[in-house]
Parts: structure tokens; sequence; C-alpha cells
């Protein structure tokens, strides 16, 4: 019998550089950053460093250039246990660059150059890739442009035929620019994380039960909807919580919401409870928010344990007393 536990995750895989500045300066005038930090990026790529470090199997599918740039990713992905036989050097273009420009609030804006990202094609697409699989995570992202956004169809064809769920963070640009593109992807949908904003976009909704109630019609499994500093709503076809956000301090929301959707493929793929898949998706999106940039510097299990442990008293942490317990014995187990 086939071991099916593999996370497969399509989207951009970048070089992000972190440039924290007093404030945003206005056209024309100069954003002088006292450091600058370099980590490797992008929405899946963040996730499935943080699956990782929690214990489960993951694999990336995606894009580079045949650059330094593609090499450092690289060089740095194999340290870690993240599969990466789906990822193509793609010559004559660079790999993915993003510009994060971080302000005293905690706030980033990011310029992108997605380079090869958008160059991942359809015979990139492995069939062999979905046999051990759980589930493929999409980024909303990668159904932008073609060719990737035809690999995207590509890769949703063949995990239909290998009875291999399906899961979608759908990003505010795609759901802005690409509405059709992602509604498309909807009825296929095990797992969907998305924002308010997003949500308006996609399905005319202004609250987030509105937003969670729509994409329940559709069939799917898991709603997360992310709601900023109102913390988030997790919702399934039996229940709906609402969740505040932990007590930390935020120094830069750069992959935070990557964590929390990781948070969220680790609660689905081993059948967590609502309460406790909310606790972790929450736990790890804050704890991301205190550190600048994603990639190798989000957090880690140890981390998160220790995180959870020091919140068991805390008064203000009390609605996610619960799920804590829960959300600590299943890390220890996949330890």
């Amino acid at each position: 019998m086939k071991n099916l536990d593999e996370i497969l995750l399509l989207g951009d895989i970048n070089i992000d550089t972190i440039w924290p500045v007093t404030e945003f300066p206005v056209p024309g005038r100069d954003g002088l950053a006292p450091t600058v930090e370099v980590e490797i990026g992008g929405a899946v790529v963040n996730s499935a460093l943080v699956l990782d470090s929690l214990g489960l199997r993951v694999s990336l599918i995606g894009s580079t250039g045949r650059d330094v740039w593609a090499q450092y990713v690289i060089q740095k992905l194999s340290n870690t246990g993240i599969g990466l036989s789906c990822v193509h050097g793609k010559p004559g273009v660079y790999t993915g660059l993003t510009f994060i420009i971080v302000t005293p609030d905690g706030e980033r804006t990011m310029f992108s150059y997605r380079g090869a990202n958008i160059n991942l094609e359809v015979q990139d697409i492995a069939k062999d890739a979905f046999e051990h699989a759980c589930i493929l995570h999409i980024s909303g992202y990668a159904l932008m442009e073609s060719p990737q956004r035809d690999a995207v169809w590509r890769a949703v064809e063949l995990a239909k035929e290998n009875n291999v769920h399906i899961s979608m963070d759908t990003g505010l640009e795609p759901a802005i620019q690409r509405p059709e593109e992602l509604n498309r992807l909807l009825p296929d949908l095990s797992v969907c994380v998305i924002g308010l904003q997003e949500a308006s976009a996609l399905l005319n909704c202004r609250t987030s039960e509105d937003a969670a109630n729509a994409l329940l019609s559709y069939g799917i499994q898991l709603v997360g909807i992310k709601l900023g500093d109102q913390g988030c709503l997790m919702a399934d076809d039996s229940h709906c919580c609402s969740f505040p956000i932990f007590p930390v301090q935020v120094i830069d929301t750069t992959g935070a919401g990557d964590s929390f959707t990781a948070g969220m493929l680790f609660g689905w793929t081993r059948k967590l409870s609502l309460q406790a898949t909310g606790t972790l998706a929450s736990a790890l999106g804050a704890l991301a928010a205190t550190v600048y940039g994603g990639g190798l510097g989000l957090p880690h299990k140890q981390q998160l344990l220790d995180f959870l442990c020091s919140m068991q008293g805390d008064p203000a942490t009390v609605a996610f007393r619960e799920g804590s317990e829960e959300v600590i014995d299943a890390l220890e187990i996949s330890s």
C-alpha cells in the first residue's frame, strides 16, 4: 500500500531582500535602511520550510533561473528535508527577486520580479510526483501568467486523477487580477486560505462569516480566513471558530501568512480539531511576525513548542488553551 503523506507545494521560488526603514519615502526621496536581510522566499517556500521543520514530508514544484541566485536558493534548500526533484532551472531568465520594505509598524510593501517562476511549463509537471502525495497546495500567484498557469492546471488534472486533495492560498493580487482563474479552482479545493479583501474580490463577501459560508458551499472541507490584527476565522462543515491574535511584538509580517498556511496544512493532514488547527496556524503566524523576513528564519518546531508552553498560563491566550494541548501532543507524535 502506498504511503500517501507527502505535501506538494506549487508556486514561486524567490530571493527576498528585506529593507527596514523608518518611513516609506515619498516619490523622489530616499528610503535609507540601517541593515538588509537576504533570505530565500516565496509563499510556498516559506510554507514548505515551516512544514519541514514540523516533521512533515514536503516537496516543491517550481522553477528558478540558472544564475547565482538559483545556486543560493538550491544550496539553502538542500540543507533541509524538502524535496527538490520538481524544481526546474530555466536558462536565459533570472530567478525571482522580491524587495520588501518594512516600516516600524511591521507592515511590509513588496516589489516583485517573478522572473523564472512564470516559466514553469506543463511538461515540468511529473506524473510520479503525485504517487505519494496527500495534498497539492497551490499559491494563487501561480495562476496569474502562462506558461506557469497552464502548468498549474496540469498539476490539478494529475491531482484529481490520483485522488490527491487540493489546497490554495489565494493571495490578494491574484484575486484582484485573475479572479476568473481562482474561482475556476474553488470547486476542486479541500482547503482554502484567504484574506477578507480577497474574499470581497472573489466572492463579493463583506464579512468573514459570509466568506466562510460561501466557500463551504463549494464543498471545501477547511476554510481559514486571515483577518490581520483581528486574528482569523476557521470553518469546516460543522464548526466555525474565531481566534484572536497571540500577544507578540510585531517586527515584520513577511511570511506570517505563509506560516499560517503551513499550520492549516499540518492541521488538515494530521486531522486535528478546528480548535487545534486555528491555534497552530495562529501561533505560527504570530511567531513569524517577530523576526525580519521569512525563509529559514521562520518558526521551527522547538520554538513553537516553547511558545505554546509559555502561553499556557497567560490569561490573554485563554482562547487557545484547549487547542494548544492537542497541538503539543501532535507535534510530539510527529517527532
